[in-house]
């Protein structure tokens, strides 16, 4: 896998300090009495020197593999600063030290022979105004001066190297760490959306389903949920409180457990299940709480439900009305009062039963009328694959931090029922 390049092997960054400092020095030269342009070609060439590298810092840019030209760049630098160490002072110029700075960079970089390099490099520096100016001897002491500085920078060299294949390293270690988290992820997330069905084969003739479940992160704590039971269907949609894997391993355990009460008839049972499951999973410790929307919907249209502090779920009845499946329930999870509502009711021909996450008031600026949006969108298509493709298209144009999940389902009329009947009232009843 490709990675960008890091700031530090950025061109630029490591030849704008170094172009900047002499054309500082430049600038001291030339104002300053006590400093003075000993040799003005050789003073002209090391500014032209530095302009060329900084013009090919710029234009390294613009190449994918800019990193291959910064031992050039690197090269030019030292040729610039041992004609402007030999134009400003020659041998007693006070603009030497400035080498430190290609040294570090060099030194910085990968493989034994950058510290070679390096040395080489600060001897030309040392070593230019003796050569350019063949007139200028150095004395004896001045060469032992020269032997030392040339030392010392090596030795900079040299622990610089060390420090960077240490780093080096680690980033390495940290990045092959870094991928292996990524692809077990992935494999999570690839797991958890083969969880999630994909088809509605199965479930008869009497209703048409359709659901979506776009996470936040890779694995998200959203899912929902079809299946056949003995006299019709069940559906469920869920939010487990956070995001990631581990919210994505409490959402399987609640869809499972919620699957294995597939021959109970009392919708509230199969939640007072999951809470127990999430219990035991749980004790000793942090409480995570999931909010989780459950119906049960007969072939002849009967329906129960409940709801443990979802309350993001509406019926738009075929006549065009909204009626909000409310509930004062508590989330699962809890510990507080292990025990929710069955409401009962019919859904009739042409009725849409909608559920949504939290994730989808973000879609909708936050608001609370959110129910009624969706309400429009699903007026438009009433079909349940329409209001999902809405929806997703919307997620991907609005930004959202919570994961996004709907589950849409239409009462379908047999060949003798009529399209359109006045709903049945609903009835509340205290599941045991």
């Amino acid at each position: 896998m490709s990675r960008p390049t890091s700031v530090i092997d950025n061109p630029l960054v490591r030849q704008a300090p170094i172009s900047g400092l002499l054309a500082l020095g430049a600038l001291l030269t030339l104002t300053l009495p006590t400093l003075e342009v000993s040799d003005t070609p050789m003073f002209l060439a090391s500014l032209v020197a530095t302009a060329v590298a900084t013009i090919l810092a710029v234009f390294a840019l613009q190449f994918p593999r800019a990193v291959s030209l910064i031992p050039i760049l690197l090269a030019v630098d030292f040729v610039s600063l041992a004609l402007f160490r030999t134009g400003t002072g020659a041998g007693a110029s006070v603009f030497t030290s400035l080498v430190v700075l290609p040294v570090v960079w060099w030194a910085s970089l990968d493989g034994r022979r950058t510290i070679v390099y390096a040395v080489l490099g600060v001897t030309l520096v040392i070593l230019a105004p003796y050569v350019l100016q063949p007139g200028n001897t150095p004395r004896a002491s001045e060469l032992v001066r020269l032997g030392i500085t040339v030392v010392v920078f090596g030795t900079v060299a040299v622990i610089v190297h060390e420090l960077s294949r240490r780093a080096r390293r680690s980033v390495r270690s940290a990045q092959a760490r870094e991928d292996r988290i990524r692809e077990e992820i992935s494999r999570a997330a690839d797991v958890q959306r083969s969880l999630l069905p994909t088809s509605s084969d199965g479930l008869g003739d009497s209703v048409t389903v359709a659901g979506v479940c776009m996470p936040a992160k890779s694995v998200g704590g959203d899912f929902f949920d079809w299946y056949r039971t003995e006299n019709g269907i069940a559906v469920g949609l869920g939010d487990v409180m956070g995001k990631g894997v581990g919210a994505g391993l409490i959402a399987a355990a609640v869809r499972a457990t919620i699957r294995s009460a597939r021959t109970v008839d009392d919708a509230s049972e199969a939640l007072r299940r999951a809470s127990d499951g999430l219990a035991a999973e749980g004790a000793g410790t942090d409480v995570t709480f999931t909010t989780l929307f459950h119906a049960r919907i007969d072939d002849d249209g009967s329906l129960q439900w409940a709801d443990a502090g979802h309350g993001l779920s509406f019926i738009l009845r075929a006549a065009g009305g909204v009626e909000r499946l409310r509930s004062v329930d508590l989330p699962l999870g809890m510990g507080l009062r292990d025990e929710w509502a069955t409401t009962t009711g019919t859904l009739e021909p042409g009725d849409l039963l909608i559920s949504f996450s939290d994730g989808v008031l973000d879609l909708f600026g936050g608001r609370d009328d959110a129910v009624d949006s969706v309400a429009e969108l699903a007026r438009a298509d009433r079909t349940p694959a329409a209001l999902i493709a809405a929806l997703t298209a919307r997620a991907a144009e609005v930004p959202h931090d919570d994961d996004v999940t709907v589950i849409a389902i239409r009462r379908e009329a047999a060949p003798a029922e009529a399209t359109e009947v006045a709903a049945a009232p609903l009835s509340r009843s205290r599941a045991a």
